[in-house]
């Protein structure tokens, strides 16, 4: 059944600088920043929670990485049924699992409903990102692309930098953690009503997109002869047109660069969910912040987050044509030194070098979000979007959930206070003259306060590699790619 809307009456039709993608946008970044607040004021929380139903630093970092092991195969199989189906649905259940998990937590008592919850909310709410970047893939051009998949990202960066504030100050106001979380699962209604009224899977099914803005949305179709000037008149695109762009998920698998995406997109992940569990408590341990305090330090990180995440996508989409990968192995060799340095930082360093270290941390490890999250759409085509991320969002939090496992591990009390045994999973691309990717993790432990072996830092490195070759330029097939003729497939 063809999609069509009649453009009888409309009047969008003259150019304009608004584009409806904008609203669109803003619309799945707000109900993913609605849905993020639920993980980000949780670890914030975490200290409260942990005295109140007895949870242990083990318990924690279990419950997390039973969230986050389930969270990825949830991503795999929601973006199969984005593909098959439409995002848009899968969106909505997204939010109604969301606010039903979330109010639950407000009447959980013990470690096993911690265990449980998580558990569940993994596998119902890992339905929440794909179908939002797909929808972004499908509407924004190339040109566009990652700088709207990086505001997307503010979801999960800028949230961090705000939430812990909303939810020390909501504690204070409403005497407790519990009810914080009933009032955050009512404020869900309202990403579900703009999804509901607002959200289009295609641009040619909202009658208020005109065809300037439909001819941008399928650029490439067009100019390949993938699609033509009546499919955008007549706002006509055949079930079977978008079966043809449709590209098996082998031929994916397969395709040079497709792994070393997979695995930027696991380290990104570590170093992200490493730093989101517990960033707070440990400011809060290690350098006795209070709570408020605490979340003012911790959200210097993610502010140095939105600034890195946006620039280098501006920059991939305009200044290097839609080139990805020099924005990828910037934010590796830049993330790497700011890492080593919060990792081994001590009590009673200078508030002004604290924040340094913090921002330029949270600039250099978020720079790679907008370039990686556009791959592929720019590779493959935006139809096959979702089970591509699927696939690379599986495995990247299966990655992350041993993140705050291995952190929760190596937290050690003392009698002279809370030892962070600082494990930070730092991750380290270098392109050999072979053009082979080779992935290295840093494990970088802090000794003990008071109770360190004499002589310093203990550092265990240990180097995992992996290659993947590149062929310069590949010939895409007839039935990839919508068309295109020929693209760049660079290691990424």
């Amino acid at each position: 059944m063809a999609t069509k809307v009649s453009t009888v009456g409309d009047k969008t039709s003259g150019p304009t600088w608004w584009r409806y993608r904008y609203w669109l946008l803003f619309i799945v970044w707000f109900a993913y920043t609605i849905q993020y607040l639920d993980r980000v004021k949780t670890t914030t929380l975490i200290p409260l929670i942990m005295s109140s139903i007895g949870l242990s630093h083990a318990d924690v970092g279990n419950g997390i990485f039973l969230m986050m092991i389930f969270y990825g195969p949830a991503q795999f199989v929601s973006g199969i049924l984005c593909d098959k189906y439409g995002a848009k649905k899968v969106l909505i259940f997204s939010i109604i699992a969301w606010s039903i998990l979330t109010a639950w937590m407000a009447f959980m008592n013990s470690a096993t409903e911690w265990y449980i919850r998580s558990a569940i909310f993994g596998v119902c709410v890992g339905t929440e990102f794909v179908p939002s970047a797909r929808l972004l893939a499908r509407w924004f051009p190339p040109r566009q692309r990652a700088q709207a998949q990086s505001i997307l990202s503010w979801a999960w960066i800028v949230t961090p930098a705000w939430a812990p504030l909303v939810a020390t100050l909501l504690v204070a106001l409403l005497g407790g953690w519990r009810p914080v979380f009933l009032v955050v699962a009512l404020i869900g209604l309202i990403p579900f009503a703009m999804i509901l009224w607002f959200v289009y899977d295609r641009p040619e099914q909202c009658k208020w997109v005109n065809k300037q803005e439909l001819k941008e949305s399928y650029e490439i179709e067009l100019s390949t002869g993938f699609l033509t000037e009546d499919n955008i008149k007549y706002r006509k695109i055949s079930d079977l047109k978008v079966k043809e762009a449709q590209v098996p998920f082998s031929k994916i698998l397969h395709s040079p660069g497709f792994i070393p995406i997979t695995i930027v997109d696991v380290a990104s992940q570590m170093t992200l969910w490493g730093v989101l569990t517990w960033s707070a408590t440990y400011l809060k341990e290690v350098f006795g912040f209070s709570l408020v305090a605490m979340g003012a330090w911790a959200s210097v990180y993610f502010i140095g987050g939105a600034l890195g995440a946006f620039g280098s996508s501006w920059i991939s989409d305009t200044l290097l044509k839609t080139r990805r990968k020099p924005m990828i192995m910037l934010s590796f060799a830049g993330t790497i030194p700011f890492i080593l340095i919060l990792a081994l930082v001590k009590p009673g360093i200078s508030p002004y070098t604290l924040v340094l270290i913090l921002a330029g941390a949270g600039f250099f490890a978020n720079m790679s979000w907008g370039p990686f999250l556009s791959w592929p759409a720019d590779v493959f085509s935006p139809e096959v979007y979702g089970k591509a991320m699927g696939f690379m969002q599986c495995f990247g939090y299966i990655g992350g959930a041993f993140a705050p496992l291995i952190m929760s591990r190596l937290i050690v009390s003392t009698q002279t206070g809370t030892s962070y045994v600082y494990a930070c999973v730092d991750r380290k691309i270098e392109l050999t003259q072979d053009r082979q990717i080779k992935l290295t993790h840093l494990v970088i432990k802090s000794p003990l306060r008071g109770g360190g072996k004499r002589g310093g830092q203990h550092v265990q490195m240990a180097a995992h590699q992996g290659t993947a070759r590149s062929r310069g330029r590949h010939q895409a097939n007839s039935k990839g790619c919508w068309g295109v003729q020929e693209y760049r497939q660079e290691v990424p």
